[in-house]
Parts: structure tokens; C-alpha cells; sequence
């Protein structure tokens, strides 16, 4: 396991915690978040154990469980590892996508409406964006829309912004920093090392993306395809991997590097 300790978060849904197993007996389990009891467990998933959470998309209304395995192997020679959709209330796998491979994932899939579901890695494995359509028989189909190994993601999820993903793309092979990137999948720009965005966490907020560097720093950025756009920058944080997601609740936004964890407020 390495060493920088990322693991997995369960989803609080309703009445349920969902937490992804991914023990040969079952990939997803779900519990009574009060009582702890037991409420259903899915068939095991195609694929290794990864970092990935489990998150929630919608498909023609209905909400369901995303969950993602690690590949064996890695780039072309990836094999074995899977995206699957659950039923959230009972667990069972309702579709399966497998031809995006990823030898360590860890962000978990983005919802990008209409049925389309974002998955973004490190490792060679980029993006790929899949379409999941019910069919009149009550099964789904998945459809894959683009893949696209010039955008992706190696700690924390991407975020849509009018119909545009944003996200850090430095990672062990490339060095991209914040990256923009259209949901038909064309990349807009990218800010390599000026500045470097390396693995840190963002958050959108009243339509501003906040989002740390991954070392010092913590900017405020227009979200435009246009080109990046920075509205304000400060040194906050100790230098370091500092990879964590960040928070915001009612003006206050929670941040922390290896040793500290410091409060904000961002809003009047």
C-alpha cells in the first residue's frame, strides 16, 4: 500500500452507509447507518482492489451506485478492471464498462448529466466518458462517448462547470497542472508548471473553483474555457504532498497539509 495513505470514503445514502469492500465475497456493502446492521451486499466486482470511493450518479432519474476496480497492469498492457453501476437499495450490478484500465485509481466516477458518467485516472489510464441508457426490456446499455489520454486525474475527482471538467493533471508520467477540457472531450488549456497544480483538492463555489496547489498554495480561479484565469492566490500551508480534499460549510473553507488543519473564511 503506499505510504501517502489515500482510502476509500464511504456514501452516506438515506438510511445506508455503502462502503466499497472489494473482498472476493462482495465489491459493495451497505449498512444501517443507526444500527450498523447489514442491509445487502453486491456480487464481487471484475478487477483488483483500488483506492476509488463510491459515489452517485443519475440515469434517467434513478440514482445509481458507481463503483471502479483496479486494472492489472498498466497503459496498453492494462487488463481486467472494471466500472460498475448498482442499485443502490439492494446492490445488485446493473451494467458493467471495461475498457478503461487503471493499475491504482482513486478518484471515484463525476455525474455529468444526461446519463454520462466521468471516469479519470493516473497510470496511464486518462479519461473516459461513458453514456448509460435504460432499455425497454429494464436493462442498460453503456455507450462509450470519448476516451481521451490528455486529461485525467491522479487524487481528487474533476469538476464540471458549465459543461467543461477542471482538473489536476500532474501525475507520475506528465506534468499538466490545471487542466480544462469540454465534456465532448477537447482540451482547452492546461497550465503545466506556471503555475503547477499537482494533486490537490478543489472545490466549485457560487460558480469560483478553489483549489490548493498540492504543495503551498490555495487559488481562487474563474472556471472559463477561455484560458486560466486566476482572481486571487495566498500561501497558507507548510511545503509538502499536500494532497487533501478540501471543505466548504457556510463561508467556511477547511484545508490542512501534513500537520496542520486551518479554517478559512471566504465569504461575507
Amino acid at each position: 500500500m503506499p505510504t501517502w495513505g489515500i482510502v476509500q470514503n464511504p456514501l452516506i445514502y438515506g438510511s445506508l452507509v455503502i462502503v466499497a469492500s472489494q473482498t472476493p465475497q462482495a465489491g459493495v456493502v451497505a449498512y444501517d447507518k443507526l444500527t450498523g446492521e447489514l442491509k445487502w451486499q453486491s456480487a464481487p466486482l471484475s478487477g483488483n482492489p483500488g483506492y476509488v470511493s463510491p459515489s452517485i450518479v443519475k440515469v434517467g432519474g434513478e440514482d445509481h451506485v458507481v463503483m471502479a476496480t483496479a486494472s492489472v497492469g498498466r497503459g496498453r498492457n492494462a487488463s481486467g478492471g472494471s466500472v460498475n453501476g448498482l442499485n443502490p437499495l439492494s446492490g445488485k450490478i446493473q451494467w458493467t464498462y471495461s475498457n478503461w484500465q487503471c493499475a491504482i485509481p482513486v478518484p471515484h466516477a463525476v455525474d455529468a448529466g444526461q446519463g454520462r458518467v466521468l471516469m479519470t485516472g493516473g497510470y496511464g489510464a486518462g479519461a473516459a466518458l461513458i453514456k448509460i441508457q435504460k432499455r425497454d426490456d429494464g436493462s442498460y446499455g453503456v455507450t462509450e462517448l470519448f476516451k481521451n489520454a490528455d486529461f485525467g486525474s491522479h487524487t481528487q475527482p474533476p469538476i464540471l462547470y458549465k459543461d467543461h471538467f477542471y482538473s489536476h493533471y500532474t501525475i507520475n508520467e506528465r506534468s499538466d497542472g490545471l487542466v480544462c477540457m469540454s465534456v465532448d472531450g477537447q482540451v482547452k488549456w492546461k497550465t503545466g508548471e506556471d503555475p503547477a497544480f499537482v494533486r490537490g483538492g478543489s472545490i466549485l463555489a457560487d460558480g469560483l473553483l478553489l483549489t490548493t496547489d498540492g504543495n503551498t498554495m490555495l487559488y481562487l480561479v474563474e472556471p472559463d474555457p477561455a484560458g486560466f484565469k486566476p482572481l486571487a492566490s495566498a500561501v497558507l500551508l507548510e511545503p509538502g504532498n499536500n494532497w487533501a480534499p478540501i471543505a466548504l460549510v457556510d463561508g467556511k473553507l477547511l484545508i490542512r497539509d501534513q500537520s496542520q488543519l486551518k479554517c478559512l473564511v471566504v465569504a461575507q
